[in-house]
């Protein structure tokens, strides 16, 4: 089932049936479940009769059973959620029993069934091929894959919010809020009412300054931070944005193999640049937004190729020795910048 077949059976009214919310993004997934409730649960009057919730893997089938038979008070269905099974960890006669509870659901019609499915506890498979889980259970439940949106989409999204709320903005916010604060849906929808909050209060139009002073980064933005001191040989740059990462205990590991791949990004852009491709084509071939690439275009014009291809090889020489040389963690990170700067 994709998102518009779903959006039409609410629609329709067609809401008997067992539907699971499944894929990588929980905003959407949170998002389409409350739509399937706002659409069964009309009465908040009789809500403790017509919305059941169970909540965690060591839920009882039966129970859940029992919530499916009772009739709905008033109403013509009822909702029964069950958040956060792990269906990956189910033995056969678990899975034996699901099929069983599936099974009654069907003869209960009135009863909508929804699961909220973590990522870690369901096994889709592939998009050419389907896990035996899914395969065995499709025939008793709509699968709705909610996956992470794109750039552009994530970017049209936040467009929107921002709009809904009266606030100017500049052209850039939205790809530079995607690159200051990743792609979780929820994550954005933090730091966008953060920013909305700013702006009224400020009674100002955001610009990508406002994004960089108030929405929280992630360890790619702290990582670009980190490898611009580095490539720039500030020293004291470097320790402050390294501390940053200490204090949120970012993994020593990830910061050596982010960066890394901070600096391979700049090499391809600055490799691509020098080749005479231009802003847009190379936005393309390297899937990077605008505004990110915008800076590490920025960046490759300070610093130069060959410096980036440089300190490629200096964080090759600084990973091993913290795997083999007998220092590792931060202390092989700070010892390279007090080395080398």
């Amino acid at each position: 089932m994709d998102v518009n077949e779903f959006k039409s059976r609410l629609k329709t009214g067609e809401l008997s049936g067992a539907f699971a919310f499944v894929g990588e993004e929980d905003y959407l997934k949170r998002f389409y479940l409350s739509e399937l409730r706002s659409a069964i649960v009309t009465d908040e009057a009789f809500a403790p009769f017509n919305h059941i919730v169970f909540d965690g893997d060591d839920v009882k089938l039966a129970a859940i059973l029992d919530a499916v038979k009772a009739p709905p008070m008033m109403a013509d269905y009822k909702l029964v959620e069950w958040h956060y099974p792990d269906f990956s960890s189910m033995k056969e006669s678990e899975l034996a029993d699901l099929e069983m509870l599936l099974e009654a659901r069907a003869e209960y019609g009135y009863t909508t069934l929804a699961f909220l499915v973590g990522e870690d506890g369901i096994d889709l498979g592939t998009p050419k091929k389907k896990s035996k889980f899914v395969t065995r259970m499709e025939k008793h439940i709509n699968f709705l894959q909610l996956d992470r949106s794109s750039d552009a989409q994530l970017a049209q999204w936040i467009r929107r919010h921002f709009d809904a709320a009266g606030v100017a903005y500049a052209p850039d916010v939205p790809s530079a809020l995607i690159f200051r604060s990743g792609h979780s849906m929820q994550q954005l929808k933090n730091e966008i009412d953060k920013l909305v909050a700013y702006a009224k209060a400020k009674a100002t139009a955001l610009c990508a300054k406002e994004v960089e002073l108030i929405a929280t980064p992630t360890t790619e933005c702290d990582t670009f931070a980190f490898s611009n001191a580095i490539l720039a040989r500030d020293k004291e740059g470097a320790l402050t944005a390294l501390d940053d990462m200490k204090s949120r205990r970012v993994d020593p590991t990830v910061i050596i193999g982010m960066t890394a791949k901070i600096v391979c990004d700049l090499v391809n852009v600055a490799e691509l640049t020098e080749d005479g491709m231009s802003f847009e084509d190379i936005s393309k071939t390297l899937s990077m937004n605008a505004y990110k690439l915008k800076l590490y275009a920025a960046s490759v014009k300070k610093l130069g190729c060959r410096k980036c291809e440089a300190l490629l090889a200096e964080l090759s020489r600084v990973d091993t020795s913290a795997k083999f040389g007998g220092i590792g963690g931060y202390t092989a990170i700070e010892l390279y910048i007090m080395q080398n700067m």
